[in-house]
Order: structure tokens, then sequence, then C-alpha cells
């Protein structure tokens, strides 16, 4: 029986010492995802100060994909050790999102609420209250917000936050009541794959190109599609907004543009991309601000002139499939074209202008030099 353990203890030692030979060979080494790199870009990029203490993958895909629209529930971020609150879920006071919302007691309360930012901004700051009287601290500033009897969402400010942990102090009213905080930025351009972030799938050459241009901003290098997608606002059938031809405000395109009355109004290109890639968006345009809206993530501004002229946002990255470009005109604001220009990346080119070796997948040392380049260049948003 001794000899017969022992044989097992030396067989196991053998396998032991062959596994560790064979992990020595050659292209033996674990196969990278596309998690490695979403953890590389953000680390090396200096943007990992936007991640929670345990970050998990969605919270990498935020900081990458230029998420400011975000939400907070109360009842979830509240400090549950200091707070003199109650958690409600009742309706007498209206509908309310989430769980539940926070009740103060007979006098005013100290409420914290706690959370992680992904990414710097300067923020519009909304919450969901009842009762007047509410006063809250937003990067060392204060801001009263008042609300009627039932709950109403209300503007608190614009603030200018820092990504990281973030502490908002909200003093409520006798019996005040909150049930979420909205902090709203312009989205910025997002880093992502053709397919969006998939963090279990194996890492490419053609992830790693499509982030680095996007990382560097780099599409302009390669030359533009002969063949644009030119949409003629005109040609829209929108009953909410009047088709002009003033001359003297600009020469349009086709004739005719499109203008807004005396009230904003949303006017929608749809869109129809046979594959992901890069385009440059412009414009002919007139009024000021525009808010740009492009399939409801990006999001842009245009200052446009008090006539119709072009305006080129360059190297933005749209997914295949339908969606929409939506314009928010201001009164009396117009636009007369809408065209994209696609960009002809070369993946050959594209290796040669990052170095990459023609392997047939990356490895560590490869996420190791692209670190070095980045933590070196530095990434701006």
């Amino acid at each position: 029986m001794q000899r017969q353990g022992a044989m097992r203890a030396l067989a196991r030692h053998f396998f032991f010492i062959l596994f560790l030979i064979f992990m020595a060979l050659p292209g033996y080494a674990q196969e990278l995802t596309q998690r490695d790199w979403m953890i590389t870009l953000v680390d090396a990029s200096g943007w990992s100060y936007g991640l929670p203490d345990e970050p998990q993958d969605p919270d990498y895909i935020n900081i990458l994909t230029g998420n400011r629209e975000l939400r907070f529930e109360a009842e979830d971020i509240f400090s549950k050790d200091e707070d003199n609150v109650s958690i409600m879920s009742f309706q007498n006071f209206g509908s309310f999102s989430g769980q539940g919302w926070l009740n103060g007691a007979k006098e005013p309360t100290l409420v914290h609420l706690r959370f992680t930012l992904p990414v710097s901004g300067e923020y519009l700051v909304k919450a969901h209250l009842r009762k007047k009287g509410h006063l809250f601290v937003i990067a060392g500033e204060q801001a009263p917000a008042d609300a009627e009897n039932t709950f109403t969402e209300v503007t608190v400010g614009r603030f200018e936050l820092q990504s990281g942990a973030q502490e908002i102090l909200v003093t409520l009213p006798t019996n005040g009541s909150i049930d979420y905080i909205s902090l709203n930025a312009p989205n910025l351009g997002a880093i992502t794959p053709d397919a969006g972030w998939q963090p279990d799938e194996p890492l490419s050459w053609q992830v790693l190109q499509t982030t680095l241009i996007q990382v560097w901003q780099l599409a302009d290098l390669f030359p533009e599609d002969p063949t644009p997608l030119v949409i003629e606002a005109e040609d829209l059938k929108q009953s909410d907004v009047k088709v002009v031809s003033i001359p003297h405000l600009g020469k349009p395109s086709g004739g005719k543009w499109l203008r807004a009355g005396t009230l904003p109004v949303d006017v929608r290109f749809p869109t129809a991309l046979k594959e992901s890639g890069f385009f440059d968006l412009t414009l002919r345009a007139t009024g000021s601000p525009i808010h740009i809206s492009i399939g409801d993530h990006q999001k842009l501004l245009l200052e446009a002139k008090p006539y119709l002229d072009n305006v080129t946002f360059k190297s933005l990255f749209l997914f295949a499939g339908e969606s929409q470009i939506t314009l928010k005109l201001p009164p009396g604001g117009g636009v007369d074209q809408l065209r994209l220009t696609g960009r002809q990346i070369d993946a050959t080119r594209a290796n040669t202008l990052f170095d990459f070796e023609q392997k047939e997948k990356p490895e560590a040392r490869d996420l190791d030099f692209l670190a070095t380049l980045l933590a070196t260049f530095g990434v701006e948003r």
C-alpha cells in the first residue's frame, strides 16, 4: 500500500512538471480576451479613477463608451449607518422608480448619497423630490431645490465633477422625500469594437485596430469612401417643421430646406449602414445651439452660423443597421442636408501604422507594449 501511494505521488509530481514544461513552450499561453484589453485600456489611459473598488465588466464598458447619462436610486446609495431615513414603497405621493424611496423624519434630515462617477465632466443634476426646502451640497457648492407635495423631478444645477468616488449631501425638509438623482452630460465618443464589447470573446487584431483608431482619433488618415450617404432634409416627411427656400439665409443644396418656427423642433434623419465603421458627419445647417443625437448614444453640440453653412464632425464610429440621427433645432434654426462619408480602413495599413507584428493572435507582450504607448503619449477625450 505504501509503495502504491508513493507511486501515485510520484505520478502527480511527474504530470505537474510536464504541465509546467508545456506552459513554458512557445505559443502555449492563455488566450487573451476582450476583457484583458478593456482593463489595459482603462488602466494605461489613466481612467481607472472612474472604477468602483470591485469593478465588473459594465464598469469598464461605461468608461470606454463614454457614458455620461446616469441615474442612481436613493435607496441604493444612501448611508444606512448614518442616515435617519425610512425606505418607503407606497404610491400615495405619485409614482417612483426602483424599489422604493427615502422619507425623512419630523425634522430636517441629512442624507449621504455615495456613488462612483465613471467619467469626468460638467453634469446637469436633477432629483425626484417631494416637498419644498431641500438643500444639496455637490462638489462643495450649495444648491436649494423645491418640489411639490407629490414627487416631482426638479433641476438642482450644473456642477463640474471629477471621475471617481462621489458624495452628495442632501438635507431633506421635515417629512421630505427623495426617490433618485440623475446626472447628465453629453456622452463622449465611444471606444468600442465593431460589435460592441464582448468581454469573454477572444481578442483579435481587428479589435485592437478599431479601438486604437478611436483612442487616438486617426480615422482621417484613411481615404474617404467615394459614395457618401446624402439625405436632403426637405425630403423628410415631418409635419411639424416648415419647408422653405429663403435665399438670403444661404443657398440650399437642393433648392429647399427645413426651418423651425417659434418653438424648438426635432428633425430625424433615418440611417441604414451595412457595416460598422468610421464616418465623417457633415451638416449644412443654421442656428445655435443645435443638439445632435446619434443612435441615442453619441451626443454633439453644433453652434451653427446665422445662415446655412457646412460643419463637419470627423471620425465618428457608427454601428451597422438601422438607426437615426436627430437634430434638435432651436427656434428659427434649420437644416438643409446631412452627409455621412465613410472612411476606408485598410487592415494592412492599420497594422503598419501601429507596428503590429503579423502573428495569428495578440499576445500578452503586445498589450504590454500598447500599455506603454498609451501611458507615454496619453489620451484626450
